[in-house]
């Protein structure tokens, strides 16, 4: 049986994070092509990430950051494919993949460009210009990082050609390969959405232990929500997520409608309640989950050009001031004849730029012919990363193990 390892940087929590959600679709591929499946971390196992890979019959493995757990496990388990989560886990792992199983096919899941995420946040918070981002120790690490592997995993359109324009990373070696949904899914999607008359208040979602969606909440509640409520005395907004900070927590109004909700254990239960999703998101990068999510249950969406990156959305506002996005917030909850025209428009992108079964099919020939031509002729950039990880990574690695002892 073919066999793939995944080391993961946290247990997937699917109804959590969209990072915990992607990692399970890229999984189920490989299930549906019956590969047999380890998934280890090291990181505590908790009991909300138990269900999601129970039901999928994944081994679980616990291993330590220094220690030979994960050596011991490569050589018992010897997989034809290894699956990292982040650059992050690559750094750490990765040159005891490559002693310890040489044939195994490497393939990093970006999740997003990690240093497209900070170089954004540090132009909006600190002034800093994205050149630097682009020239930080972040990026260097993890352009070194794709270099390294066999196939990087890239999530939206934007970051794979912001790589191939501007980075030294072999086109060949990257994947797009977004968010996915089947089309019967979009379909019963479709079938079960509410319509326009029976949905009320605006919404918005996410881990809020995440930067961009702290933000995002703060500028709702200082620049946006004001200007709504003005509008619509009655009109109520319903914040979910998990890990609020207290300076979240302490926003919850009633009297204002500015609702803190929490997790949401159903996402769609919670969003096919709603009319518009706010996503004024100001930094960030790959695709947004909340965005995925409220296209899948029938929501209008108000957002920033970053939460529209990657999906190509005709009626996205471009909105140059706070007042602009509020006032396109009202115009698609108080516009039956524009709301139902976006939502419309949602569903037909699902079905032509994120079903499943192409992307599928081409992510395998593409494996199929890595390990046909394994190990690939590397550049001196790929020899390069390769010589300085693994001398730099294995001996911080020993040195730590050496300090523990």
């Amino acid at each position: 049986m073919k066999k793939l390892l995944v080391i993961g940087y946290i247990w997937p929590e699917p109804t959590k994070t969209a990072a915990g959600y992607r990692i399970l679709q890229l999984i189920d591929l490989f299930l549906d092509q019956e590969y047999e499946v380890v998934f280890c971390c090291a990181a505590r196992l908790k009991q909300t990430a138990q269900p999601s890979l129970k039901e999928r019959h994944i081994s679980t493995h616990g291993i330590d950051l220094h220690d030979d757990s994960l050596d011991r496990l490569l050589m018992q388990f010897q997989p034809a494919v290894v699956l990292y989560d982040r650059f992050l886990i690559e750094e750490q792992y990765g040159w005891r993949v490559r002693h310890h199983t040489p044939q195994a096919i490497q393939i990093l899941d970006t999740e997003d460009l990690h240093f497209l995420r900070t170089a954004r946040e540090q132009q909006v918070l600190q002034g800093t210009s994205l050149q630097d981002g682009f020239e930080s120790e972040l990026a260097l690490r993890e352009i070194s990082s794709m270099n390294r592997v066999d196939l990087s995993l890239i999530i939206s359109r934007f970051e794979m050609e912001l790589l191939q324009d501007n980075f030294p990373v072999d086109p060949e070696t990257l994947f797009y390969i977004p968010f996915l949904v089947e089309d019967d899914q979009v379909k019963e999607y479709q079938t079960k959405a509410k319509p326009y008359e029976e949905r009320q208040d605006y919404c918005t979602i996410g881990n809020l232990r995440h930067a961009p969606n702290v933000d995002a909440v703060e500028i709702l509640n200082t620049e946006i929500w004001p200007i709504i409520r003005a509008n619509q005395p009655e009109a109520q907004l319903f914040i979910y997520g998990p890990n609020a900070p207290q300076k979240i927590l302490d926003l919850h109004d009633p009297d204002s409608g500015f609702l803190i909700k929490g997790h949401a254990a159903d996402v769609d239960v919670v969003l096919s309640k709603h009319k518009v999703l706010l996503a004024p998101l100001r930094f960030g990068a790959g695709l947004k989950g909340k965005v995925f999510d409220a296209m899948k249950n029938g929501l209008a969406i108000a957002g920033t050009p970053v939460a529209f990156e990657g999906i190509r959305l005709e009626d996205a506002s471009e909105t140059s001031s706070w007042t602009d996005f509020a006032q396109d917030a009202l115009d698609l909850y108080t516009n039956p004849s524009r709301w139902q025209d976006q939502v419309n428009e949602n569903f037909e992108i699902l079905k032509r730029d994120f079903e499943k079964s192409a992307f599928a099919k081409a992510l395998f020939l593409k494996i199929n012919d890595l390990k046909n031509h394994h190990p690939r002729k590397r550049s001196l950039v790929n020899k390069i990363a390769l010589h300085h990880a693994d001398a730099h990574f294995k001996f911080m690695n020993y040195w730590i193990n050496a300090k523990k002892n």
